[in-house]
């Protein structure tokens, strides 16, 4: 595996369409570095980039301190997921894990490939579909065979461009765990990028916010939502999304925006008052929309509420947990 290093990388397409602007950021070997944003934010570019699938205008990538800026993309070593399986039809299981492993630079005996494939196979719990062929899957088995052709390679890192998003979200979120517990197994360097809030927290060691090429905050996933540094930040984690209020409606009148997570708000008892406007019950939490002088106002209570839509109750804040932001939306901190 491999610590990898992007030290002021550029990309521009067309030369005038900026996909990557002064991204700087360090994995370390073993770490599981998420990079999240949505559509358009740049993060496939940047998997491309160190992959050497794309040239940079600027810049330079680094494994273990050497630089791999020129090199090609099969010198560099990586593996690459997608998020479309990209399997063979017509091989087996097994003939699908193995294909790497037989590549003539490898040169890997029958019986050392035959042992890795098992041992992948089993930790993906695929074992009893070697013989299977990739069409006759459903599809987490075909992505678990997909991420599975990554894992024999051994390679120093594995990107990984949004490979559950095509699946339905049980199977999501039990991917994700076997995900993990293989990647804390192997110890394996990962890059993982994706829109998807929840897979960034359950995942990452690291997280890498990207807004339109720019990279905005780095953090674990505990910083980024408890300390963003701009609306933008704050709005990428956390379900029920966060409030974002005037501070005029609550007599702040030197913050012009502040946020508030709906797990930090209070109702039955406080000094506002507002109207219920919607009442979610989702098991173990129920979320509460308010109507509060025609702003929406949503809290999260943990358990069961009774209540009435259209009923007035009073609701507070816990002042401690407000993040007050400037005008243009970055944050502002306490002196």
């Amino acid at each position: 595996m491999a610590k990898v290093e992007l030290k002021n990388l550029f990309k521009t397409y067309n030369k005038k369409i900026e996909a990557l602007h002064d991204i700087n950021f360090t994995i370390e070997d073993g770490q599981f570095f998420v990079l999240l944003g949505p559509s358009g934010a740049g993060k496939t570019t940047t998997l491309r980039c160190i992959a050497g699938l794309e040239k940079i205008d600027n810049g330079s990538i680094l494994f273990n301190d050497e630089s791999v800026t020129e090199d090609q993309p099969a010198s560099r070593d990586v593996c690459f997921v997608f998020q479309q399986y990209s399997l063979y039809p017509h091989y087996s299981v097994y003939e699908n894990l193995a294909f790497p492993l037989r590549s003539p630079m490898r040169k890997l005996p029958e019986e050392e490939i035959k042992t890795k494939v098992e041992s992948i196979a089993s930790m993906l719990k695929i074992s009893n579909k070697l013989n299977n062929k990739a069409t006759q899957l459903s599809g987490g088995e075909m992505q678990r065979v997909a991420i599975g052709r990554a894992l024999v390679r051994e390679p120093n890192l594995y990107l990984m461009d949004e490979p559950l998003s095509s699946l339905d979200a049980k199977l999501r979120e039990s991917l994700r765990v076997e995900l993990k517990n293989i990647q804390t197994n192997l110890n394996s360097t990962i890059l993982y990028v994706t829109h998807d809030q929840a897979e960034a927290t359950t995942l990452a060691d690291k997280i890498g916010v990207l807004k339109e090429g720019h990279l905005v905050q780095i953090g674990t996933p505990e910083e980024i939502y408890e300390n963003p540094n701009s609306i933008y930040v704050s709005q990428r984690l956390g379900s029920p999304k966060i409030n974002i209020l005037s501070g005029k409606l609550f007599g702040m009148n030197d913050v012009p925006t502040f946020g508030i997570r709906p797990e930090n708000i209070s109702i039955s008892s406080g000094n506002h008052s507002a109207k219920i406007i919607s009442i979610e019950n989702l098991g173990s939490e129920t979320v509460v929309a308010l109507n509060f002088k025609d702003q929406e106002i949503l809290v999260s209570i943990q358990g069961n509420y009774k209540s009435s839509i259209n009923e007035t109750i009073n609701f507070d804040m816990n002042n401690e947990k407000v993040l007050r932001f400037d005008k243009e939306g970055n944050r502002i901190y306490e002196r």
